[in-house]
């Protein structure tokens, strides 16, 4: 996919001092219609020189180049191709880098993330809940992480569905490592890893928290599967809530079927966040018809299964 016109003005300004997302979005809003974005930067800071405004262009130039050749789409907030539901997010990303099919995007989403240390009986609620939403041409939207995360991916593929993976670093890398073949398979599955990095940018924790409001801000609602009270998903769970999206948590349909589900943060999310619990697929189920998207007209079985 050719980056636009739009998309590389918003990089080259991204390059200039001083001058993050924000800054980027607010000229692209606040420009006249007849402006570029890179004449609305130097109107309102006169003070970057020719100089510095052709390094940046040269450094934008070297991503989309090294982007060409990783084979990633570099989408700008304006782009057609932008996803819909990530443009009305707070901290909304000016740019975002796609590989795969970034028509996926658009597709009705739902994230499925938890713990890394998953139990059994967490890792058998994931893998059902994305088979049960890949079957219904759902995106299941995660993290790519250990646990959790990589049941959810592994659901939806092993049901023929589509999956987006969002990372927390440039996409020239796959962390963890461990996880490349799933990430390859992903992506020949007609699914998408994204990252709102560039390439070379690498691994860093602050930006694993960061990431959870992509995973959120491309989905209709979260669906947190097992959490500590203090889990990185608890993350999720409030940037779901600040982006008025759905939040779900699980529990075990009864005390003889927990098993060793870990319910902490079900119980705290559903007592601090207001969060729907899901017992079984008939809660996700009744739950979808909610959303109010287009579903199957063809539905598959309605046979329930519990965690």
């Amino acid at each position: 996919m050719k980056t636009t016109s739009d998309a590389y003005e918003l990089l080259c300004v991204l390059q200039w001092p001083k001058i993050g997302p924000a800054t980027a979005l607010d000229l692209l809003r606040r420009k006249k219609a007849e402006d570029s974005v890179l004449e609305a930067a130097e109107q309102r800071f006169p003070g970057v020189d020719a100089a510095q405004r052709q390094v940046a262009r040269d450094r934008a130039e070297q991503i989309i180049e090294r982007c060409s050749d990783l084979g990633l789409a570099v989408l700008g907030y304006d782009d057609a191709s932008f996803p819909v539901r990530l443009r009305t997010i707070p901290d909304v990303p000016a740019i975002i880098y796609v590989r795969g099919d970034p028509g996926v995007l658009h597709y009705p989403s739902l994230a499925v993330v938890g713990t890394r240390q998953v139990s059994s009986a967490g890792a058998r609620a994931a893998e059902l809940i994305a088979r049960f939403l890949a079957r219904r041409s759902f995106n299941v939207v995660s993290g790519l992480a250990l646990g959790v995360d990589m049941h959810a991916h592994v659901g939806a593929l092993e049901a023929n569905g589509i999956t987006t993976a969002v990372l927390a670093h440039g996409l020239d890398r796959v962390a963890p490592s461990s996880h490349r073949a799933l990430a390859e398979r992903i992506v020949d599955s007609g699914g998408a890893l994204v990252s709102e990095h560039p390439p070379g940018v690498p691994p860093r924790p602050a930006e694993f928290v960061r990431r959870n409001r992509l995973q959120s801000g491309l989905s209709l609602g979260s669906v947190v599967v097992e959490s500590g009270v203090t889990g990185g998903s608890m993350h999720q769970a409030r940037f779901t809530c600040d982006q008025k999206r759905r939040l779900f948590t699980v529990l075990a349909e009864s005390d003889e079927t927990r098993g060793d589900l870990n319910e902490a943060g079900a119980r705290h999310l559903i007592d601090t966040l207001g969060a729907v619990p899901l017992r079984g697929t008939r809660d996700l189920a009744r739950e979808l018809t909610m959303l109010e998207v287009p579903l199957p007209q063809s539905e598959p079985p309605q046979v329930h299964m519990e965690w």
